[in-house]
């Protein structure tokens, strides 16, 4: 497959119309509503989280307000319509703006680098073991009471000679991890869009809603019966539960929460209803889906082995908050990343030839950067962040290891999504905490290395969720505006999104905590991630694994392994069932989390294919669209009833 895949001619953009200045105000201010809608629904109302998807419905509800707006003004023919090209490129722009808001990035960052001064005591051990470790440059101090103020609140001017240096040499840390994982994507675009074909289900139905010339696909749903009936369902249950916040007469209808043990010492699995996962769900393979609950259900049973055993590792009354899962979880995700560059070794090669030799016959022009600017961009860019982490005090043997791992993470992640059209799927184990148990020892690791290894929470959301740091973002943005436009117009907009929308997070983030105090704010970011990381690295130094993690590393490999075996029997038999991606989730919070909506949307579609093929298939499209915009509208409606009449005391109708 690799080696014909230089064979295969990439389609040529079908639409240029392009007005890059008109584009990137659209984009710049679909950021500005989307990271302020998703950050005041925590922090003003502790209500629902929107941004923990990979599609959130904090840009989804924008932009398919937009793309509706977008709809009426083409039936008007007015002049400042968007064409399906620039909505295109607001869409791009938006996935990769949010992704950095709130428990993406943002919120976390400020949450870690705030902690250590605050809450350090002689109890904790913070004081003796970490601080030290700590350069001044990384964090800001309480020298003068500044992160007293930021937890606490209270009257003052803002402090910001505390936050400049911390927050420069930061942003210009996860820059460059931004900038090496967006070379990535653009290395890898065409073999995964031109060569293998992934399937990009959650960019697919934010393509459906850019058709809004008259008559197109969006007009189309809209006034499709099936649209109202899924809208009109979600919506009576959503305003029922509604009238329950201002009378008991109206007895809630719970479809979140609920957990389902089989009998007993068998993990508890979640039983909740997603109207979002089934909606997106739809649009993803129906080998994809069964993978997915099945290899949920059968390490379930592995679980049930442990407890019934007695396997300290592998026992756990909750599925996904399993040790031997989360290990076996990411030798799979890591064999799925690399399985993946060894399938794309030959455009590999082309893509460094050309890097060395601009002037050879390979055709570039379809990238979002030139392959020159990617690989070598991409090298510098890991070599500038693997000097700040020395500079941190990270060994530099240790600093290696973990940005191998952290890539080979996030790689994978982004595959994975870019297959499975599941909105919610992370990784569990965080790639920091897995090189500081796989080598178990403050003697061999350094305590200086654990306190800077610690600092690397900033790319997980609590509780322990990878998202991917962007590469799954950029991959979705980037097939996004494929063949479309013409991609160097567009990166600098892409990218512009993204500074703004970090920009943003950032300044509303310091301006609310300083105002009320982080903790009266609904972030659990800013609550509890600083003290989770530095508590997690005094654990480490205190009571150290053996190497190998205790056996940790063992289930990496065994779950690799499996990977493995699964993947080429896949490879030599096409018939084969069991599609091998839902071993890379079995462990993953966000899957376990909606696995009963996993199987509802798995079963509808195995009927809708057996009884009508593709045709039922294409038919059925706006019931599933319909789902999603109710959701999205309902989730807007109860966050307007939240700040009026529950303020701090909001309720969460969107999680997972």
């Amino acid at each position: 497959m690799a080696e014909s895949a230089q064979n295969i001619q990439p389609q040529k953009p079908s639409n240029r119309s392009l007005r890059t200045y008109r584009t990137a105000v659209a984009s710049v201010a679909m950021i500005l509503v989307s990271v302020l809608w998703n950050e005041w629904m925590p922090y003003y109302t502790s209500g629902s989280n929107i941004s923990r998807s990979h599609f959130p419905v904090a840009l989804y509800y924008p932009f398919l307000i937009l793309c509706i707006c977008n709809l009426l003004a083409n039936h008007r023919r007015s002049a400042y319509a968007l064409t399906r090209s620039e909505l295109l490129v607001v869409l791009a722009s938006g996935l990769v703006g949010i992704s950095v808001s709130y428990d993406g990035i943002s919120g976390h960052l400020i949450g870690v680098v705030a902690a250590p001064y605050y809450f350090a005591s002689t109890e904790n051990g913070w004081t003796t073991y970490l601080l030290e470790h700590i350069p001044n440059w990384q964090v800001p101090t309480n020298a003068g009471g500044e992160m007293t103020r930021f937890y606490e609140g209270g009257k003052g001017t803002f402090p910001w000679r505390v936050w400049v240096t911390p927050i420069f040499w930061w942003t210009c840390f996860l820059g460059a991890m931004g900038f090496a994982a967006f070379s990535v994507v653009v290395i890898l675009r065409k073999q995964w869009v031109d060569y293998e074909r992934l399937a990009y289900p959650l960019v697919e139905v934010g393509s459906l809603l850019t058709e809004t010339e008259p008559g197109g696909t969006l007009e189309k749903m809209l006034r499709s019966p099936l649209f109202w009936i899924a809208f009109g369902l979600v919506m009576a249950l959503k305003l029922w539960n509604i009238g329950s916040y201002f009378s008991p007469a109206f007895p809630h209808i719970s479809i979140e929460g609920m957990n389902w043990r089989a009998f007993p010492d068998f993990p508890a699995l979640p039983f909740r209803l997603s109207f979002y996962a089934i909606g997106f769900g739809y649009f993803a393979r129906l080998d994809v889906l069964f993978s997915v609950w099945f290899f949920i259900v059968l390490t379930a049973f592995q679980i049930y082995a442990s407890n019934i055993f007695g396997y300290p590792l592998g026992s756990s009354s909750l599925h996904w908050e399993n040790e031997l899962l989360n290990w076996q979880s990411m030798g799979a995700l890591i064999f799925l990343a690399v399985w993946g560059l060894w399938m794309a070794r030959a455009h590999l090669k082309a893509v460094w030839r050309k890097a060395w030799d601009p002037s050879c016959e390979i055709d570039d022009r379809g990238e979002l950067l030139s392959y020159r600017t990617a690989v070598f961009g991409l090298v510098l860019s890991l070599v500038f962040a693997t000097c700040w982490l020395v500079a941190t005090g990270m060994a530099l043997w240790v600093a290696i290891v973990f940005l191998i791992l952290a890539m080979l993470l996030f790689l994978g992640l982004a595959r994975a999504v870019s297959e499975l059209g599941l909105v919610y799927a992370y990784y569990r184990l965080e790639p920091n905490d897995a090189v500081v148990q796989a080598f178990g020892s403050a003697s061999i690791i350094g305590v200086s290395s654990i306190t800077a290894l610690a600092f690397m929470r900033v790319f997980n959301f609590f509780p322990d969720i990878g998202k991917g740091f962007l590469m799954p973002s950029f991959s979705q943005a980037v097939k996004a505006v494929d063949k479309t436009v013409t991609p160097r117009r567009i990166t600098g907009v892409i990218w512009a999104s993204l500074a703004v929308g970090f920009v943003i997070s950032i300044v509303n983030t310091l301006y609310l905590s300083y105002e009320y105090g982080a903790y009266n704010l609904g972030n659990m970011g800013l609550k509890h991630v600083g003290p989770r990381a530095f508590d997690f690295a005094m654990n480490a130094i205190r009571n150290p694994l053996g190497l190998g993690g205790d056996g940790r590393v063992m289930w990496a490999g065994v779950g690799a392994g499996t990977m493995a075996i699964l993947t080429l029997i896949r490879y030599w038999i096409p018939a084969w069932p069991l599609h091998p991606i839902g071993l890379a989730m079995q462990g993953n919070y966000g899957v376990s989390k909606t696995v009963f909506s996993v199987f509802i949307v798995w079963s509808i579609k195995v009927v809708v294919m057996k009884m009508g093929g593709v045709q039922l298939y294409e038919k059925g499209k706006p019931f599933f669209i319909g789902l999603l915009a109710a959701q999205a509208f309902s989730t807007g409606l109860v966050f307007v009833i939240d700040c009026i009449w529950f303020p701090l005391q909001g309720h969460n109708v969107h999680n997972f």
